[in-house]
């Protein structure tokens, strides 16, 4: 239950955010928080179903296995690793608040795109660049 709680919390909010997007009766505002509810609950149900599945007796060697091969690889090179990290992160989420904000502030939608965009490029360019540095090691 520990490792599902986040998601649970994050379910609940994400009811609330539709909640409060279908009850608003402004039509921008409220179809941005319906949005934004609907994300959050869908992602932390897709979460809570890949630990459930995981946490199966039948998967737990398996599960065990890649839990362990992700501690030892998380332990090499850390520091390096953890800098890395850190900028990635700083970077999505600057970017992802910037959206919002510009959201807030009725920006044109293509340039709210553009933004959202760029966080997506980051995303996919990070993932392919990790993958190629891991096959080399």
């Amino acid at each position: 239950m520990k490792e599902k709680k986040p998601f649970v919390i994050q379910f609940v909010i994400g009811v609330i955010l539709i909640g409060v997007g279908l009850l608003l009766q402004v039509d921008y505002y409220s179809a941005m928080l319906f949005a934004m509810g609907c994300g959050l609950a869908f992602s932390s149900i897709v979460n809570t179903v890949r630990i459930v599945y995981w946490q199966n007796p039948k998967r737990q060697d398996v599960y065990q296995r890649k839990k362990q091969e992700a501690h030892i690889n998380s332990i090499d090179e850390r520091k390096q690793y953890l800098r890395m990290k850190a900028a990635y992160q700083i970077m999505t989420v600057f970017l992802i608040l910037l959206a919002f904000i510009l959201a807030l502030f009725r920006a044109e939608v293509w340039v709210i795109g553009m933004v959202f965009l760029l966080f997506i490029f980051q995303w996919a360019v990070g993932t392919i660049v990790y993958r190629m540095i891991e096959k080399k090691e």
